[in-house]
């Protein structure tokens, strides 16, 4: 096969080149959908909008914004899909949003031949697949989550492109993942680690206690998932001797809805870096010190907008999406633009690191969080409704008032916990045996309610156990009076 370098334009499950610019690539979407799929073209009709009206790209930037709220979930599937059918697609994946109901998500071809074309940039240009021996162990879930299918499924695809790579999938079964690195992993000159952040934490901890001397397999990461630090990752870098932190390990920005949005590379790595050592700067362009996730796109695969701080982007998938606001907080920053931020700091690392900036000159898209109502650990989200369920259990409800928050934390040895912090009613002390009662009820409810949960739960037992504190009623710093409360803390 191929490398396919330029563009990408898919109709249904047709692949083709195409050399227009993002523009009018997006708004050839657009009239193509606005035919082709029923709910569309109904949605538009009922919004009074006539397709034939849009033929500018600020015409298009006019479109109602469409969610699952107030589109995917009005419609049967099929009619979400090309032609109203599900035959142009090949594999069908579940995700569930912030109530925690799954959703489908058809995949098709021309997805797979797209996330086949990503990775193989990746794996050539990040991590020199095509000279090296490779191992991917892929470590994320197997089951109907997309995260495990499509990497393998893109892997098979980029190795066709002449890369030097051989898969396995254990998936999180941490013992299997362990096992087939410390048997396979010597025989290549690199092993490339695939999951959630905190389980390829547990990887090397595992590893580690069996007697993999890590140092010695050159192992890189590819995580997907969730956000983490530059200081997670060089202590990640650190447990297996890397010293390179612009190829050792990079972040994927990716969704159920239409797989991968984007990813880290070596130059947002270098200028994320310089950022999160110049608070006041982030402060300055984002709005928050708290230093955003950095990724780059491919503008002409996904075309990303900024509307009221919240991500909206339109692509081909099984479902097509125009104008969908997958409610990440965060924006888009020219190449030119996100550069300059650094200043000259910029330049001098690119000549010190040795980075390669020509497959990179892509736009920036970066992510302050979800604007849902979820925490996460190990890239599975925990809903209000789960902690909600708990505290109306009749082993708790006499003593709670039914108020909590939780964050996702890291422990001093980067091991990823929730923490839920619950309100006790007026006059009952934090005793022992109520921290016990709830601990054991939220674990009961998870598991019965959360079936990602349940999942990771069977794969790492207690480290996805929740930290529970019990707050005295009308604490100020959890339960301030007077403002809306928020169940998530961040």
């Amino acid at each position: 096969m191929k490398i396919i370098t330029n563009t990408l334009f898919r109709t249904g499950n047709v692949v083709a080149s195409d050399p227009l610019p993002a523009d009018r690539s997006v708004l050839k979407l657009f009239s193509e959908a606005a035919v082709r799929v029923p709910a569309y073209k109904d949605f538009l009709k009922q919004a009074g909008v006539n397709p034939k009206s849009v033929k500018t790209i600020a015409d298009f930037k006019q479109l109602p914004l469409v969610d699952k709220k107030n589109y995917l979930t009005k419609y049967p599937l099929a009619e979400l899909c090309w032609d109203g059918t599900l035959d142009h697609s090949r594999i069908i994946s579940v995700s569930s949003g912030s109530t925690g109901a799954p959703f489908f998500w058809p995949r098709s071809l021309g997805q797979d031949v797209e996330g086949a074309v990503l990775h193989a940039r990746i794996y050539r240009e990040i991590f020199n697949a095509d000279h090296k021996s490779t191992l991917v162990v892929v470590c994320f879930s197997m089951g109907t989550w997309i995260a495990g299918s499509y990497t393998t499924s893109s892997t098979l695809g980029a190795i066709e492109h002449g890369l030097k790579i051989n898969l396995v999938t254990p998936g999180m079964e941490k013992e299997e993942a362990v096992k087939a690195i410390k048997h396979l992993g010597s025989q290549y000159e690199q092993v490339i680690i695939a999951g959630y952040p905190p389980f390829t934490k547990d990887i090397l901890d595992e590893g580690r206690n069996q007697g993999i001397r890590w140092n010695r397999l050159n192992v890189k990461f590819m995580w997907a998932g969730e956000a983490f630090s530059e200081e997670w990752r060089d202590y990640m870098l650190r447990q297996v001797g890397s010293r390179d932190p612009y190829r050792g390990g990079i972040n994927i920005y990716g969704s159920a809805d239409a797989a991968m949005l984007g990813h880290e590379t070596p130059v947002s790595i270098l200028l994320r870096r310089i950022l999160n050592r110049r608070p006041a700067v982030s402060q300055k362009y984002f709005g928050t010190e708290v230093l955003p996730s950095l990724m780059q796109y491919d503008p002409m695969s996904r075309y990303f907008e900024s509307v009221g701080g919240e991500m909206v982007f339109s692509a081909y998938a099984g479902i097509p999406l125009l104008r969908y606001n997958i409610h990440d907080l965060g924006g888009i920053l020219p190449y030119d633009e996100a550069v300059a931020m650094a200043g000259p700091a910029f330049a001098q690392g690119i000549a010190q690191h040795g980075i390669d900036t020509k497959p990179w000159h892509l736009p920036f898209v970066y992510l302050n969080g979800r604007k849902d109502f979820t925490a996460t650990i190990y890239a599975v989200n925990i809903y209000p409704e789960n902690i909600k369920a708990a505290l109306v259990d009749p082993k708790m409800r006499g003593w709670v008032t039914g108020k909590f928050t939780m964050a996702t934390n890291n422990k001093s040895d980067m091991d990823q916990y929730i923490e839920i912090n619950i309100e006790l009613a007026r006059g009952i002390r934090p005793e022992a045996e109520y921290k016990a009662i709830a601990s054991r009820t939220l674990i009961t409810k998870l598991t019965k309610l959360n079936g990602e949960f349940r999942k990771l739960y069977s794969a790492v037992k207690d480290k996805a156990e929740p930290v529970v504190n019990l707050i005295e009623f009308g604490d100020q710093e959890h339960f301030a009076k007077g403002v809306k409360h928020r169940w998530v803390k961040r």
